[in-house]
């Protein structure tokens, strides 16, 4: 690691054939990940307008959605690495595809039931996870200059902070249009055009290395695990990206109820707070290869938590007449640290992870980082009820602050330039 700006090498001869492949990944994403706010609001609606569900059994629908992660994060690194990221990502958006369909179909025939809902809320959520540990790592395969790589994460994440600033009144106004159960039609659509963009994608993955004995699921998991802990770079980043996912579950878990009886907003009025705060992310994505060229690529990793904690500090204190305007600010500024943080710690953990390791190696910082969300929701439920709701909010914003302190680790700060590495995978002994 050495002082300056990102490692700028020549591109590779197949530059413009990988960045074709690149813009139809990217162009199929950015219209599932629509896709994907309709289904986050739609399916809760259809148990409701449907089914007449419960609190509880609506709030159990997510529950089951986020629980392949914690089931199945870590081996689904050994299984897609096996299968192929691609073939994965097909067989993944296939299989949502005809999960979602089959609700409307249901609808349409007056067969839908709570367990038929469950069902898709735990299918699409396998699917999810395979397709997101693929996901983000397919992208350094279609990509091979480094600089151009951190460009196209940029575009990655820019089209995630599209969608979740415009997916969820597009959402509101398909599901006023058709229906909730009807509405979830545009999001199997939006899954099928995945399918198609990924079909139409020339790059194939090189095959896996064979070894002379196939070693075990979970010799392999181990393998992935033992890289992300023990590397200087990714495991001061698994470990902020726990503590402030903790501290953001906690925080985004009693926003809504913080808001209407803490500070007696009316809901459109924290909708509108929130959607002018939303414009924070993109600003941020946009920002991160200067900050990085600037400062150094592991350094700007710490100067965008600054602002991600900053923003959660000033939702918390929202207090009066200045309700709106300081819970639009503190997203706004949030939205801009998280948005640069996301893109340079990606760019990181693609540049530094060796291609055998890849799935491997997004599976365990998903299965630790994203690990972190039911379980900063229960907390704040426990905060909540015994401080108050301030006190709660308070208390997110401290927990998501523990995330600056790996950030301040030294090899992070010293990593200004890094160049892409590739196989073999470093030993125990060798410096990473």
């Amino acid at each position: 690691m050495t002082t300056g700006q990102i490692t700028d090498r020549p591109a590779e001869p197949d530059s413009r054939r990988g960045w074709r492949d690149f813009r139809l990944l990217w162009g199929g994403q950015s219209i599932s990940l629509m896709g994907d706010q309709v289904f986050l609001l739609a399916l809760p609606l259809a148990a409701v307008e449907e089914l007449h569900a419960s609190t509880f059994q609506v709030a159990g629908l997510g529950a089951v959605a986020k629980l392949p992660f914690l089931l199945i994060g870590l081996p689904a690194g050994v299984w897609v690495a096996r299968l192929g990221m691609r073939r994965a990502m097909l067989s993944a958006d296939l299989t949502r595809a005809l999960a979602v369909l089959s609700l409307p179909v249901a609808v349409s025939l007056g067969v839908l039931t709570l367990p038929h809902l469950l069902l898709v809320a735990m299918v699409t959520g396998v699917a999810m996870v395979f397709f997101q540990v693929a996901y983000q790592s397919y992208t350094p395969t279609l990509i091979s200059d480094d600089q151009q790589l951190h460009a196209a994460n940029t575009r990655l994440s820019f089209s995630e902070s599209t969608a979740l600033l415009i997916g969820p009144g597009l959402a509101g106004a398909i599901i006023s249009l058709l229906g909730a159960a009807r509405a979830l039609l545009a999001d199997a659509v939006s899954y099928l055009l995945s399918v198609v963009t990924l079909v139409a994608i020339r790059h194939r993955e090189p095959a896996p290395t064979i070894r002379a004995t196939q070693p075990s699921l979970w010799h392999e998991v181990r393998e992935g695990l033992r890289f992300v802990t023990n590397h200087s770079l990714l495991r001061p980043i698994m470990m902020c990206g726990a503590l402030y996912n903790l501290g953001v579950a906690m925080y985004d878990s009693l926003l809504a109820v913080f808001a209407v009886r803490q500070l007696g907003m009316d809901p459109w009025l924290l909708g509108v707070a929130l959607a002018l705060g939303g414009v924070g992310f993109p600003i941020g994505s946009m920002g991160a290869r200067w900050l990085a060229n600037r400062f150094g690529i592991g350094p700007s990793l710490l100067i965008a938590g600054v602002p991600s904690v900053l923003g959660l500090a000033i939702g918390a204190a929202a207090h009066g007449r200045l309700s709106v305007a300081l819970l639009a600010a503190g997203t706004l500024v949030n939205g801009i640290g998280q948005g640069t943080f996301a893109v340079n710690a990606l760019t990181i953990r693609h540049l530094v992870t060796p291609p055998e390791l890849a799935t491997r190696a997004t599976a365990v910082h998903r299965f630790v980082t994203w690990g972190a969300l039911p379980i900063g929701s229960v907390i704040a439920g426990g905060v909540g009820t015994v401080f108050g709701l301030r006190a709660a909010m308070l208390t997110a914003a401290g927990a998501a602050a523990l995330c600056m302190i790996p950030l301040l680790d030294r090899s992070l700060l010293q990593a200004r330039r890094l160049a892409r590495v590739s196989s073999p995978i470093p030993t125990m002994n060798q410096p990473i």
